[in-house]
Parts: structure tokens; C-alpha cells; sequence
């Protein structure tokens, strides 16, 4: 079989296309100091990380959501381990995207052994798909709202939506592509939980792998979270409950629709925000985008651990910090610290003549960066 999504352009459909083209190329060229660059890439990641969740139940609010993220390690409650995966995952999508590969079965399991992973012990590399049934139930009700396919259709499924992705959706628009993978993923509903987070970001990934990453200031999931009823109604597009009896192949239109008008009003919010922050004079050093993408990650946690105003050294960066953030062993932790250290990025804390260096300092020029955009956060009361 082939999956061939059906679907139909509205005028209304090609007017939010152009209004994401259109904040999408102010925002790729707008003129922002370093700090500000800073400032919104980390309210993105951790909006996306807190609203994303939020959707699927987890309690926590922006003050919490910033302590998780910035204590960096497998402790604590289910819902901190939850936003710290969550973050994690991003920082894979944020490498994927880089690649500007095709999304395949395998980037997507392990995307899902990400989201889900608690507790100590080794992550494993890849998810399973599911091998029972596995209905989608009202907490409250306790009705069932939906059944997806059966275990053994699964696999067939995915190697198909993955077969489209790489074929004929490229032909598509990157909204539209990103749409449609995700109501298909969601109706194929491969694992046993976390499907909700693991399709938001495919969505991500599929947009960020296609240009659309907006310099790593956009985020959508919080549009999805602030109406959550419409989300699920669109999700649901008034077909019956069970995938066999009209889902297997709907007209993806009412979701499209939706979709791409969510993406619309965040591209727009977001070209707002960043013109109201434009700096008409060049960008003053140090120079944030001339980082590699694990530093600018750095930086992002240390300014969420300077924000939640918890952290006695919030700028000392440890091998088990980065073995923790980044899913590393602690020797290729180490190997990293080393290297920032030889490019200047940090500078090592002695401790002693001939012991090893265990823990490391941001460097001045970093430090001082983290330190305006932390003052300009608070100004903000954002």
C-alpha cells in the first residue's frame, strides 16, 4: 500500500502560507543583539517543553519547568523527568535538523526512547512499537475516544507515512508536510504512551530539518495548549472513534486548516516580538551565532539555571552536567569540556596540583552575556 494524504487548498489555507513566509523571512534577517538572540531561543525551548507536556497532563508551571530544566539530572518527580526528556528531545531534533536528512523510523523511535525514558539506568537507543491494543480513553469518562489500528498493522503503517515523507511530500509545502505527519502519526499511534509529545515534535523536526526553524526562536505547542478542546476536535475532525471505519484514509483538510492557521498566528506573534526587540545597530560581540549548536545548548541550560535562582555556581559546568544533558557517557563528556576549554568557551577550575580537573567556568565574555539576558528577562517580568 501507499499513504497519499487527501486534502484541499482553501483561499483561507494559502493566506496563513503566506503570512508564515512572510514573518518567517523578517525574523531569518531582523538584526538582534547577542542576548536578545539568547533570550528567545530559550523562552521558545521552554515553552515548547512546558506546553507540550501541560497538553498531556504534566502539572507544572514556568517557574517549576525552569527549576527542572535546570537541575540537568534523572531525579525527582515523574513530571520534572518528563520536561527534562522533553528538553532533551529537542536538543535531538535541534542535531537532526542540522543533518537536513529525511525523517525515518529509526529517528523516530529514538526520539520516542527520549520522551519517555525515567528513572536511572541506561536509555536504550530505540523504542519498540507496540505490541497490544491500545485504546485512547477519557480520564474522566473513561470512554473510549479513540481506537487505532491493531499491533500488527502498525509496522506497515510507519514504513509507509515514512515512504510518503521521503517521496511525494516533498513536493509540498513545509507547513503542509509537517501537518499532515503529524495527524497520520498520531492516527497510526505506534507506542504504548508518549505518542502526544513524540508527534508535536516530529512536527518540530520536520520544520526545523526544512528551514523553518526561525533562528531557534519559534514555538507552536503553547497555541495548541491554550485551546486544547479545538486542538483535539481538529485532531479529531469528526470522524468515527475507530481508525478502520474512516480514518485509515480521511480528507486531511479540517486539520490542515487548523494547523497551518496555529503556525500562522505564532509566526506573526513571533515576527511582532522580535521587531519590537530590533536592534538598528550592528550586533555587538561576543557572537552567539557563530557557536557550534552544543555551546549555544550550553548556553541555553545556564540561563535557565540563572533564572531559577537556585544553583550556588549557576555558570560551573561539570562532566556529569553535560553526561546528563546531552545522554553522553562521561568520557565523551569530558572530551568535550576539554575542547571548549582549548577554543576558550570555558576555563577549568583548579583544584589541586596534579589532580584532574572536575569542574569548569564559563567564560568571561559567555558569562556576561548570560548575565544581560538574565537582567533583561526579569525587565521584561516575562
Amino acid at each position: 500500500m501507499v499513504f497519499e494524504p487527501k486534502f484541499t487548498y482553501t483561499h483561507t489555507t494559502v493566506k496563513h502560507l503566506g503570512i508564515i513566509e512572510g514573518a518567517k523571512a523578517v525574523i531569518d534577517i531582523l538584526p538582534l543583539p547577542p542576548d536578545t538572540r539568547l533570550r528567545l531561543r530559550h523562552d521558545a525551548l521552554q515553552r515548547s517543553t512546558r506546553h507540550s507536556t501541560q497538553i498531556e497532563g504534566n502539572p507544572l508551571d514556568a517557574a517549576a519547568v525552569r527549576r527542572a530544566i535546570a537541575q540537568g539530572d534523572r531525579q525527582g518527580s515523574k513530571a520534572e523527568q518528563e520536561i527534562r526528556n522533553y528538553w532533551r528531545a529537542l536538543d535531538r531534533v535541534e542535531e537532526f535538523a542540522e543533518t537536513r536528512g529525511q525523517i525515518t523510523e529509526a529517528f523516530i523511535q529514538e526520539l520516542h526512547r527520549i520522551v519517555i525514558v525515567l528513572g536511572p539506568g541506561r536509555r536504550g537507543s530505540r523504542s519498540s512499537y507496540r505490541l497490544g491494543e491500545c485504546p485512547v480513553v477519557d480520564s474522566i469518562t473513561g470512554r473510549i475516544e479513540y481506537g487505532p489500528p491493531e499491533p500488527r498493522d502498525v509496522p506497515p503503517l510507519m514504513t509507509e507515512l515514512v515512504a510518503w515523507l521521503s517521496s511525494s511530500a516533498q513536493e509540498l509545502p513545509a507547513p503542509v508536510r509537517a501537518a499532515l505527519l503529524t495527524h497520520r502519526f498520531l492516527s497510526i499511534h505506534p507506542f504504548d504512551d508518549g505518542n502526544g509529545r513524540t508527534g508535536r515534535l516530529l512536527a518540530t523536526a520536520e520544520l526545523w530539518r526544512s528551514g523553518y526553524r526561525m533562528r531557534g526562536f519559534f514555538s507552536f505547542d503553547e497555541y495548541f495548549n491554550a485551546d486544547r478542546d479545538r486542538y483535539y476536535r481538529s485532531l479529531q475532525m469528526g470522524l468515527p472513534m475507530n481508525f478502520y471505519d474512516g480514518r485509515h484514509d480521511p480528507d486531511h483538510s479540517p486539520w490542515l486548516n487548523y494547523f497551518v492557521e496555529t503556525m500562522a498566528q505564532a509566526a506573526s506573534d513571533l515576527k511582532e516580538r522580535s521587531q519590537a526587540l530590533y536592534s538598528a545597530q550592528n550586533p555587538s560581540e561576543p557572537p552567539w551565532e557563530e557557536l557550534s549548536r552544543r555551546q549555544q545548548q550550553i548556553l541555553t541550560r545556564l540561563l535557565a539555571r540563572l533564572l531559577a535562582r537556585d544553583e550556588a555556581e549557576p555558570l560551573v559546568i561539570r562532566a556529569s552536567d553535560v553526561e546528563n544533558w546531552f545522554g553522553i557517557s562521561n568520557r565523551t563528556s569530558r572530551e568535550w569540556l576539554r575542547d571548549w576549554g582549548d577554543n576558550g568557551f570555558i576555563s577549568p577550575i583548579q583544584s589541586g596540583t596534579g589532580q584532574r580537573i572536575q569542574r569548569y567556568q564559563l567564560s568571561d565574555p559567555w558569562a556576561a552575556l548570560l548575565n544581560q539576558a538574565t537582567s533583561q528577562q526579569d525587565n521584561s517580568g516575562s
